[in-house]
């Protein structure tokens, strides 16, 4: 059989405003459960595409399992190890998988089409569980969806300056982002949740080392307007208390100085690759109907 594709709005009822009602009334059962679908144009279901092109979504409907992993200890260097600050001239990137970073990654740039390759993949490369023996059918995979902010280390008589960081979000959307060190003995946390690291090119020159790490705060996989849209639990307990979340950053366009499009959390307990950290985001009624409701506007 082949899929029947519907425009909706679908409505089941098993008792109208008449007289009329059916003896058989219940509740709707769905084979394998239901799905929200991705509405983005290189991820949404695509009628008279033919059987076998795969289209996208959330599993759960609402109340949707979008994140459910272990973060590794979030590691200085884990990105690019310290080394002096040259104008221009991208630092070297990690060489070998490590820390919860994996080296010679690629994803399709959803902008594109295009595949890109040489990658760095934060927590491993985005996924998703496909169903049928086609695999048209995808729902993204919760256990894959890790994305972190990067941050930036200086030492002890370093100037500062800006970096640029490039890459992609966990669904291969291009972003990049500006870090700027104050120098000195510090660290710096950037604002976006990256999934994949192209490039980090200083933005100056300095004889002093600096080194761009993970941290420990999370992006959302969907959009997050306010605390109480999303269910978190760290270490299989519930967090209730709203510290460390930042909402999504609805400035649009998206430019390299703005947050993460979709909203992060800051883990308040530190990250150290036993604690599992699952959300579960219900988008509003507001946010449902539109791609940018759900996702956040495209990254820049």
């Amino acid at each position: 059989m082949t899929i029947s594709a519907l425009t909706g709005p679908v409505v089941s009822f098993g008792q109208g405003v008449s007289s009329d009602s059916n003896p058989e009334r219940g509740p709707s059962a769905f084979d394998q459960g239901l799905m929200l679908a991705d509405p983005r144009a290189p991820f949404c279901y695509a009628p008279g595409s033919g059987a076998g092109r795969p289209f996208y979504g959330w599993l759960g409907g609402t109340a949707c399992a979008v994140l459910d992993v272990v973060p590794y200890t979030l590691t200085v260097g884990a990105i690019a190890p310290a080394a002096h600050a040259v104008n221009g001239t991208a630092m070297t990137l990690l060489a070998a998988t490590a820390d919860g970073v994996t080296v010679g990654a690629s994803v399709v740039n959803a902008a594109t089409g295009a595949l890109v390759s040489g990658l760095l993949a934060i927590g491993g490369a985005m996924g998703s569980v496909a169903f049928g023996s086609a695999g048209t059918v995808n729902a993204w995979d919760p256990t894959k969806a890790l994305a972190r902010a990067v941050s930036v280390t200086s030492v002890a008589s370093s100037s500062g300056g800006a970096f640029k960081v490039a890459g992609y979000d966990l669904y291969g959307y291009p972003m990049t982002e500006t870090i700027t060190s104050a120098g000195g003995a510090a660290t710096v946390n950037g604002k976006k949740a990256w999934k994949y690291i192209a490039s980090v090119t200083p933005q100056f020159t300095d004889a002093y080392n600096y080194s761009v790490d993970t941290t420990d705060i999370i992006g959302f996989p969907l959009r997050v307007d306010e605390w109480g849209y999303q269910d978190l639990t760290v270490n299989a307990t519930c967090i209730t208390a709203s510290t460390g979340f930042v909402a999504a950053d609805t400035t649009s366009p998206a430019t390299s100085i703005t947050g993460d499009t979709r909203g992060t959390y800051a883990m308040q307990n530190a990250s150290d690759n036993t604690l599992r950290i699952i959300f579960f985001v219900s988008p509003s009624v507001a946010n449902i109907s539109s791609a940018v409701g759900l996702t956040g506007v495209t990254p820049a």
